[in-house]
């Protein structure tokens, strides 16, 4: 028989997830974790705070990454609806409080796509093809902007296309990237390597006692947490597809497991490279993986240099699409289901016939990052003074706040749900029973929490590094589309319960085996209001 609990949706979502496939086994799950957590655009900001970077990136592994994993395995592997965080945090807190996480989740990565991770592609190729990152392409701002856009609107619909088509097909986007970030990380090593024992590295290197971490925990706060945090979260994000996965019960702690060590591993080795192996006065040149990639490339001939340069520009970018484009597939799923059970109008959370895939939130995703980029792009372009590096940071500060954000919504959750659904059969178990599952609540959502607080409100020293930009202006980038965001949930809310012919039902969940009873639409129990 199995275990069996009942849950409220909606016939939208059940004539929706007819469309569904299950074309999701181990091997793409450890991959597509895999692309999503291990990133290559913050991967410099980590490296600039010198040893207390590094120290803190195991001390988060350990505090952070682990009990999160755990929890996310517990979660996943337990309630496996499609939309992942969107059902878990509806059937801890209602509705609305899922409306909620879900869009938080979900706007970050297409304002990722369109600022940072586009920003980062359109440096990749003014850095290794032109030399120069902040090169006027033109010589003249107006054409120097057409010029990035134009990079950015093939990046950014590419990456769309991506996520529209079956996830058959988009899956791959997760794989090879990943394949293609170790192997960067691997050539970045090599050449790291082979600059410090060629003398290139000259000057004065940081030590063992530099990893002792700084008393200074507002700084620390404010500019170390909130990046690792940003770089640590995706364990949750494969279940945005769990009715397309072969056996969840089985493959979400396994995926899990395999990627959290092979992503540990990957970050730890390239940043404690770099912390070592550059001297203390080009940490601050290497504030980022391709100014560290171009600084180590140095020990090559020209030549072969140069010729490197526009290879590994090109795998930074299709690294980069693949982190986007892994986030968009899932986060995707999850604001389509929340908007088929009426927290956005029916059509949001269309799914295509044709690729099984949410083509309409898929769209409106490209929409909004072409917006974000259109925008960021040009206040930078015709600024007094332009500066990629600020307005980097501009774009990866609120995707971080929105992210953490999210996450204060998901973390409660668990628990909630661990005294909601006692008696519901868990294949996999955070050990340590409740006391357990306390531990690996609390640990995380104090680790988010404060990344929301810090990267919302950060120390003056933090303010300081955005050249030109006030405490005032830097808020109001935080807050203002925060306030957006929430009136936006609350007017989709309101549309969506609006709509009548999208009626509430009831149906059976079989925990056992992953089931949804989805019985045909003529036969199903109506939900009282």
């Amino acid at each position: 028989m199995g275990t069996i609990f009942r849950e409220i949706t909606t016939e939208a979502t059940l004539q929706e997830k007819k469309k569904l496939r299950k074309d999701f086994r181990l091997f793409d799950m450890i991959f597509y974790t895999m692309a999503a957590i291990l990133g290559i655009d913050t991967l410099g900001v980590i490296s600039t705070n010198g040893g207390q970077g590094l120290t803190w990136l195991v001390i988060s592994a350990i505090t952070f990454l682990f009990p999160y994993g755990l929890l996310a395995a517990e979660l996943g592997s337990t309630f496996t609806q499609e939309g992942g965080i969107y059902e878990w945090c509806k059937m801890a807190g209602g509705r609305f409080y899922g409306a909620l996480a879900a869009t938080l989740y979900w706007i970050s990565n297409p304002l990722w796509v369109g600022g940072t991770l586009a920003v980062t592609a359109i440096t990749a190729i003014k850095t290794f093809w032109f030399g120069n990152p902040n090169v006027v392409w033109g010589n003249n701002p107006a054409i120097d902007a057409i010029c990035e856009m134009g990079v950015a609107l093939l990046f950014i619909w590419g990456t769309t296309l991506c996520a529209i088509l079956s996830l058959h097909v988009g899956k791959w986007l997760s794989v090879i990237g990943s394949y293609v970030k170790l192997i960067l990380f691997g050539i970045f090593i090599l050449l790291a390597i082979f600059y410090f024992f060629g003398g290139h590295a000259k000057g004065a290197h940081l030590g063992l006692v530099d990893l002792i971490p700084s008393s200074d925990l507002p700084f620390v706060f404010s500019a170390v947490l909130p990046a690792l945090i940003f770089n640590w979260v995706g364990f949750e994000l494969q279940n945005g597809a769990s009715e397309e996965m072969h056996n969840p019960q089985r493959d979400v702690p396994r995926a899990i497991i395999r990627a959290g060590i092979t992503t540990v591993i990957a970050y730890i080795v390239p940043i404690a490279i770099i912390t070592f192996a550059l001297p203390k006065d080009q940490l601050s040149n290497a504030s980022g993986f391709l100014a560290s990639f171009k600084l180590v490339a140095t020990v090559l001939p020209a030549p072969i240099a140069l010729a490197l340069g526009v290879l590994v520009a090109l795998g930074v970018v299709v690294a980069l699409a693949s982190s986007g484009g892994t986030w968009v597939i899932g986060a995707d799923r999850t604001m389509a289901i929340s908007a088929l059970d009426r927290n956005g109008p029916a059509f949001l959370g269309r799914f295509s016939r044709r690729y099984g895939t949410p083509i309409v939130v898929n769209i409106l995703s490209g929409i909004v990052s072409t917006l974000a980029m259109a925008g960021a792009i040009s206040v930078n372009a015709f600024s007094s003074d332009p500066n990629i590096t600020a307005l980097f940071g501009l774009v990866l500060g609120f995707t971080i706040s929105t992210t953490t954000l999210s996450y204060l919504f998901i973390f409660p959750a668990y628990l909630i749900l661990k005294y909601k659904y006692a008696h519901v059969k868990r294949v996999y178990s955070v050990p340590g029973g409740k006391i357990g599952a306390w531990i690996v609540t609390i640990l995380p959502l104090f680790y988010a929490a404060l990344a929301s607080y810090y990267i919302l409100i950060p120390t003056d020293s933090t303010i300081s590094n955005y050249k030109g930009i006030t405490r005032t202006s830097y808020e109001l980038t935080q807050f203002v589309p925060l306030i957006i965001i929430v009136l936006l949930t609350i007017g989709l809310f309101i549309w969506g319960h609006s709509e009548k012919q999208n009626q509430d039902v009831e149906v059976e969940i079989n925990i056992d085996d992953g089931t949804t009873d989805n019985p045909p639409l003529d036969t199903i129990t109506p939900a009282l209001s």
